[in-house]
């Protein structure tokens, strides 16, 4: 193949120069590759985030100047062989490179992964060894605590601790915002790490750790459902609250009035008790986050006791 001329690589500086001039004005149109340049080695505007998916089932369509610039971004010797102003478009592209990095990032293959990332240790002893307790079902909203760039080419990559122990990234964007259901009981832990379009990138938070713990829904069992007015019997009632591994707080009520000193788990009805039908209830919270509480009930029927016989001469 006989070598370029001096004219050829004259005209395909020209040619290439004048890509990057008129980029703006060939990409004013909406196009499939989801990229706007203005100017290319002066700013870019991304108009549309790249989309992985469709560049991996082949359903984007670009065009002639876009296919070109995409191979002087990933081959830098055809920079080599323009001869003229290879400084000056080498700049550009790497100035171009990062910008479409950076749009990349964004759209990093994320993987979705339900549910907590450890169900079976056992729960934490106290609210301060994690960083919130919730109640499973309940969402899990985060967001960054601390912001020390007020730059708008930030990009967030959030991950989740997975159920065998591997960091994932569930989120990478613009939105310094993660959000998701807690599902089941256990540990939730997550990192959050922040980079620029200069690929600058920070180092990864320390993991957050959430703890949901599972709905309450206590049962009463009681060993008699209907005692005598005058003492001479009463009923022991038995809260359940559910799992033996947690930790509760208790507190009996009659008949809608909390009953003072009655925090235990058990609580013996009195021997003056009122005539009729008695409901007590019982509020169970977990010792790790008081806020979450369960409720149950049992009704006592108290039967009134017959007045004291008088025997009398018979006839």
């Amino acid at each position: 193949m006989a070598p370029r001329t001096s004219h050829q690589n004259n005209k395909q500086s020209q040619k290439t120069d004048n890509m990057f001039k008129n980029q703006d004005e060939q990409n004013t149109s909406k196009n499939n590759f989801g990229l706007g340049f203005t100017t290319c080695n002066q700013s870019i505007q991304i108009k549309k985030l790249i989309s992985i998916d469709s560049v991996q089932k082949n359903s984007f369509k670009p065009n002639y100047q876009q296919i070109e610039l995409i191979k002087l971004f990933l081959d830098v010797e055809l920079t080599k062989k323009l001869k003229m102003n290879t400084k000056s478009i080498f700049k550009s592209l790497v100035f171009c490179l990062s910008f479409l990095l950076s749009t990349l990032n964004t759209n990093a293959q994320t993987t979705v992964v339900t549910g907590p990332s450890d169900k079976t240790s056992a729960p934490p002893a106290s609210g301060s060894v994690v960083n919130q307790v919730i109640k499973a079902g309940d969402n899990i909203s985060l967001k960054i605590g601390n912001s020390n760039t007020t730059a708008t080419d930030i990009i967030y990559q959030w991950y989740k601790i997975d159920n065998a122990g591997v960091k994932q990234l569930v989120q990478s964007s613009s939105s310094s915002t993660f959000s998701e259901a807690s599902t089941e009981p256990g540990y939730y832990v997550y990192q959050l790490l922040i980079s620029n379009s200069n690929q600058c990138t920070s180092e990864i938070s320390d993991p957050f750790k959430v703890y949901a713990l599972p709905a309450l829904n206590p049962a009463i069992a009681a060993s008699s459902g209907t005692i005598c007015s005058n003492g001479t019997s009463t009923s022991v009632l038995t809260a359940n609250p559910g799992d033996s591994k947690y930790s509760y707080q208790y507190q009996w009520a009659l008949n809608g009035t909390d009953i003072s000193g009655a925090t235990a788990a058990t609580y013996t009805t009195p021997a003056a008790s009122t005539n009729g039908s008695n409901t007590y209830l019982v509020k169970v919270a977990y010792t790790l986050s008081p806020s979450i509480i369960g409720t149950a009930t049992q009704v006592v029927n108290v039967i009134p006791v017959p007045g004291k016989p008088a025997i009398t001469v018979g006839r």
